[in-house]
This record gives structure tokens, C-alpha cells and sequence, in this order.
């Protein structure tokens, strides 16, 4: 069976594909925000994965999301292989990876937005989408924060003066 492409797949790409180092059907997250945890098993579950099947781990403050589904890993590895080809996709697709990605390794503080780390792939489609990036810096907060704020939970917190 192969999945349709849809904001919650892509979302949970760009969440599950920069928060950890994925294996060949585990998909997970490290977080210690329970909103994006809860949002993470909402759309697993969405996605078809038995609850009996997550697994939740507690370790020093973060807490370890998980489940294997080779299938959904399989998705989000192309996803994250092809993601610079998400802009010409309608119904925000990109829109819902970048979310994601912000919601997994994103960072507000001081007016300023960055990631812990961005690589080549997450630059281009940052460009692509009209957002610019320096050294892992959001340059163009106001419309970043507008192109993923209706998909991201960290975003959705944020006041912009």
C-alpha cells in the first residue's frame, strides 16, 4: 500500500526526518513538548499505526516517541530525499514539512529564529519557498512564521510585535 501524499505525512516528515536519526522502520521523535508529542501519535495513529504499537520512553526530561512501520519510514525517506520537489505539490506540502522541521529542531529567542541545524536540502526548499537563511537563521521571520504558522505548534506560539 502506498501512502498519499497529505500535510499530516508531510508534517510528520519533517518532524520524525530532523528529529532523529532514522532506522530502517523506526520512526520517532525526541522532544520534551508534550503538544508535539501528542501531535506526533495523533497523526501516527491518523496514518494507520496501532496505539499498542507506540512506544513512549521517559529519559531525563525528554521523552522518546516511537514506533516501526516500514512503510511510513520508507514515506518519510523519500519525502526527505525529494522534499526540494514539495513546493510544486498543492495543498501545502511544503508548508507542512517545514513545520515540522520546525517543530523538531526549531529555536525563538530575542526576535530571532533559527534551527539547531539545517542541512543542504532543508536550505533549498527554505529558498524555494521565498525564505532566507544564513548559518541556520531565518532572515525573513514574518513570512516564514506566516508559511507554516496554520501547520506548527512552536510557530503558533510565537508574538510577533
Amino acid at each position: 500500500m502506498r501512502f498519499k501524499l497529505t500535510r499530516e505525512l508531510c508534517y510528520l516528515a519533517g518532524l520524525a526526518g530532523h528529529s532523529r536519526e532514522p532506522e530502517r522502520s523506526q520512526v520517532g521523535i525526541v522532544t520534551q513538548d508534550y503538544e508535539i508529542e501528542e501531535r506526533f501519535i495523533k497523526y501516527a495513529i491518523a496514518l494507520g499505526v496501532d496505539t499498542r504499537k507506540i512506544v513512549i520512553k521517559d529519559q531525563g526530561g525528554f521523552r522518546h516517541v516511537y514506533f516501526f512501520h516500514s512503510k511510513i519510514a520508507r514515506m518519510i525517506r523519500e519525502i526527505m530525499n525529494e522534499r526540494s520537489t514539495l513546493q510544486h505539490k498543492k495543498g501545502g506540502m511544503a508548508a507542512a514539512f517545514l513545520a515540522g522541521a520546525f517543530d523538531a529542531n526549531g529555536h525563538a529567542a530575542n526576535g530571532v529564529l533559527s534551527f539547531r541545524r539545517l542541512d543542504k536540502g532543508d536550505e533549498l526548499l527554505l529558498e524555494l519557498m521565498g525564505i532566507h537563511s544564513v548559518n541556520s537563521r531565518i532572515m525573513n521571520i514574518r513570512r516564514f512564521v506566516s508559511l507554516i504558522k496554520k501547520d506548527s505548534i512552536l510557530a503558533g506560539r510565537l508574538k510577533l510585535g
